[in-house]
């Protein structure tokens, strides 16, 4: 079968992990490289959130068990607690600040509510959905906070409207102020998407789990990697 021009979704997870370890690297040197550097890789590391936040839709979409899926997203959000609050605290435990699986989670439990209350004809339920995960996200204080939320969801209502997806979540990230602007890089591998999974079949065998939960685990894995670094190079 030939292939279709474009990005795959396989392809879309590499650039995002890339980037994201490109961000937390920039992290962890914050104190030992001239300042330039460490920026330009947390400009760099932008791209990454907005694209998880696109595959977190089509993965809604496209999985067989919308329960398993949360159960994953919290089992992992749990799991890269205690790392993510080492690497960017220094402490176990930093109960102001939450990881970004948190974010992704509450997200697709939006995704979850929504369509379900639309389904059942119940516009205004829907509408309390979005607004109650939203404040649930503030509230928590998870990484990227009800702003990452909103953008998960405008990913969701705009999917087969590029330009409106592209023009809000772009207002999402201005809002956010700072380099997250920046984060408008990711719109380019998105509008390159072509619809397909890539890779291995993840239905079956060995191989097809272990690229499944390679993203997962990547996370908490590659922080902690990052959190050694830097205590070795301030030890």
């Amino acid at each position: 079968m030939e292939r279709k021009k474009g990005l795959s979704g396989m392809t879309l997870k590499w650039i995002a992990i890339v980037t994201m370890f490109i961000d937390h690297l920039g992290i962890v040197l914050t104190y030992a490289v001239p300042e330039p550097v460490w920026r330009s890789m947390r400009i760099i590391g932008r791209t990454a959130f907005p694209i998880f936040c696109f595959l977190l839709v089509e993965g809604f979409y496209h999985t067989r068990d919308i329960k398993k899926y949360l159960v994953r997203l919290g089992i992992f959000a749990l799991i890269s607690e205690a790392p993510f609050d080492l690497m960017i605290f220094g402490q176990v435990w930093y109960p102001e600040y939450q990881n970004v699986f948190f974010t992704l989670l509450i997200g697709l439990f939006l995704l979850y509510l929504y369509n379900r209350f639309l389904a059942n004809v119940q516009p205004i339920y829907a509408i309390m959905a979005v607004v109650s995960m939203l404040c649930l996200a503030y509230l928590v204080k998870c990484d990227y906070g009800a702003e990452g939320v909103l953008m998960i969801y405008l990913f969701f209502l705009f999917r087969f409207r590029p330009v409106g997806m592209y023009i809000g979540v772009g207002l999402v990230m201005a809002l956010m102020g700072g380099i997250e602007i920046f984060a408008v890089a990711s719109f380019l591998p998105i509008a390159l998407y072509n619809g397909e999974k890539g890779g291995k079949t993840m239905e079956r065998g060995k191989s097809g789990l272990l690229q499944k939960y390679f993203f997962y685990f990547f996370y908490p894995v590659h922080i902690l990697f990052l959190t050694g670094l830097r205590y070795l190079l301030y030890i």
